[in-house]
């Protein structure tokens, strides 16, 4: 070639992108990135291939760890910010620390090391571990915190790993989409529990499984990890592939494991060009959703998966096999409460007689709408919850003061966080007998104090208390009567949370939807009758006797919104 031509092909080639009418995106990454010194290339998980390509605006996708995934959706997303002059995108990673080592470690060389990302028009572009500017668009690079999620508008939000995400964070940053004309949300991720982030949100999907055809007989199989697809020699019949302990392993013959089609028992080529992309549900076209499991490539053998089934079991961590080697969301049952075990505790829904002089406790969740439960305690091993209600947070005062009217109210904790004047407000309104309960601290219960020795409020650590409902649902301590209409409600609430129990990590009771509401009320109620016996007394402003705060009448004419002077609140155990 002339020298000349050369040198131009040259400069032309550093100072613009290969770009042609129709290009997707997937072919953009593979024409102008490179990969370890090597044109990236889909090659090796063919599957990314039309991840990569589908720009559409609402994607979910499902996926086992270590498919480079996270890799084709930072290349997606620093294609479209060069592709799309003046957009603005996030990428967000669940915290600070996988944010920091992910910025630099993955994206950073990434973009240094592509000629794409760096054009003469970039030399004096912003270039930051959390902001890539290219021409005039910008890619923000977030952990999903709050301040993130509502201090920049976007036009394309992608969030990874979601499931280790707040998943209210990741509601927020969809918000941030609002002025844009592109509103593209993309979440990828492993699963975690049945329901929960991405597994719930790829269930609204079309629900994309990635088919592979069979060269024997022609037919579509999706190839996973069960007896039908998988075949070890000298597995017993009777045995589970997920039951496949360490002593099994010496007699399996694992060299000559296969993946094999249901129809005709030949063994499936995983890597065959004859692989389609196809939608479970293909009228479902407001939300588009693809899910890789192992097979989805034939780079995870069934000896690895083997292997990692007897690591994780090791570890006493079976969820995480499930869930980063199979892609699969995994509920163990004591992680959760059983519908059985709720409905066993449900007595009656019709409302009970309680007799005047019986003590009265009340949890209170609050919020814009408070969920309140009153019980009674019939015998020392008995919690008889006679009232489940959900009332507006306007109408709490009157619905407390009826309630301190009709039973002898003894004790109750509401919910300090987030409507702390509200909480306060209502401590004072009842002379202390429901005080403000915070998730705080490692102790069970806690009682705080201003400078004055004055308590303020409570803490407890939320896994123990949520603890203390879940055992004595489970052995029947609690008895369930009066929730009307909320049976179905009661049941939703309390399954909504699992305990989430990962290695070196303290044990974390985690919200699966949000719908948690009377789990808590329960909550806060079994710290109103954990408290050891405690005397509240009110010290005036004119230094009035000190008067016992159970027996002390609520006025039916105080309201929240009124409080003007709150008397400050002591207390003594006893």
């Amino acid at each position: 070639m002339n020298a000349y031509i050369a040198n131009l092909v040259s400069v032309l080639s550093n100072r613009y992108s290969v770009e042609s009418e129709g290009m997707t995106t997937g072919e953009w990454i593979m024409a102008n990135t490179q990969y370890k010194g090597r044109p990236f290339t889909f090659d090796n998980y063919k599957f990314q291939r039309q991840i990569a390509d589908d720009m559409h605006d609402n994607l979910d996708c499902m996926k086992i760890s270590q498919v480079g995934l996270s890799e084709v959706q930072t290349r997606k997303a620093l294609a479209f910010c060069v592709r799309t002059p003046g957009v603005t995108g996030i990428l967000s990673l669940p915290n600070a620390d996988m944010y920091k080592r992910f910025s630099q470690t993955r994206i950073i060389p990434l973009v240094e090391e592509n000629k794409v990302f760096n054009s003469d028009a970039d030399a004096k572009s912003v270039r930051s571990m959390g902001l890539m500017q290219f021409g005039r668009s910008f890619l923000n690079i977030l952990n999903a915190t709050e301040g993130s999620a509502t201090s920049i508008s976007a036009d394309f939000v992608f969030n990874d790993e979601v499931d280790l995400s707040d998943q209210t964070i990741i509601g927020l940053f969809a918000s941030r989409l609002q002025n844009s004309s592109y509103k593209i949300k993309q979440r990828f991720s492993t699963p975690t529990w049945t329901g929960y982030g991405i597994d719930g949100s790829y269930g609204l999907s079309d629900q994309r499984e990635y088919m592979c055809k069979c060269h024997a007989c022609r037919s579509w199989e999706l190839p996973l990890f069960d007896k039908d697809h998988v075949h070890i020699p000298g597995l017993p019949d009777s045995v589970k592939l997920s039951e496949i302990t360490s002593d099994m392993i010496p007699k399996l013959d694992l060299a000559n494991a296969a993946v094999i089609c249901t129809r005709c028992g030949a063994p499936l080529d995983l890597n065959t060009d004859y692989r389609e992309w196809v939608a479970t549900y293909p009228s479902r076209t407001h939300a588009r959703g693809y899910r890789v499991r192992p097979f989805s490539s034939d780079r995870i053998g069934i000896p690895y998966i083997i292997e990692q089934l007897d690591s994780y079991r090791r570890k006493d961590f079976i969820r995480g096999w499930y869930n980063t080697v199979l892609g699969e969301p995994h509920t163990e049952t004591n992680a959760r409460l059983e519908k059985s075990q709720i409905q066993a505790v449900m007595k009656s829904p019709n409302p009970q007689d309680i007799p005047d002089k019986a003590d009265v406790f009340v949890g209170i969740d609050m919020g814009a709408i408070c969920h309140i439960v009153v019980a009674t305690r019939p015998s020392e091993k008995v919690k008889h919850v006679f009232s489940f209600e959900a009332i507006l947070q306007r109408d709490l005062a009157t619905r407390i003061t009826e309630i301190a009217t009709r039973y002898n109210l003894v004790f109750g904790t509401c919910d300090r966080h987030p409507y702390t004047p509200t909480a306060e407000a209502l401590r004072d309104m009842t002379d202390g007998r429901i005080m403000p309960l915070e998730y705080r601290g490692d102790t069970d219960l806690k009682p705080v104090r201003s400078v004055e020795n004055i308590v303020t409020h409570w803490q407890a650590n939320r896994t123990k208390l949520i603890d203390s409902v879940v055992k004595d649902i489970r052995t029947q301590q609690y008895q369930f009567t009066g929730y009307g209409l909320n049976a179905a409600t009661l049941v939703k609430h309390l399954q909504d949370m699992v305990r989430n129990e990962t290695p070196e990590k303290a044990a974390q009771w985690v919200k699966l939807t949000g719908n948690d509401h009377f789990f808590h009320a329960l909550a806060f109620l079994d710290a109103a009758m954990k408290i050891p016996g405690v005397s509240y007394a009110l010290e005036d402003h004119d230094n009035r006797s000190l008067v016992a705060c159970s027996r002390v009448p609520i006025s039916t004419g105080t309201s929240l919104m009124n409080i003007r002077n709150p008397r400050p609140i002591k207390m003594r155990i006893l």
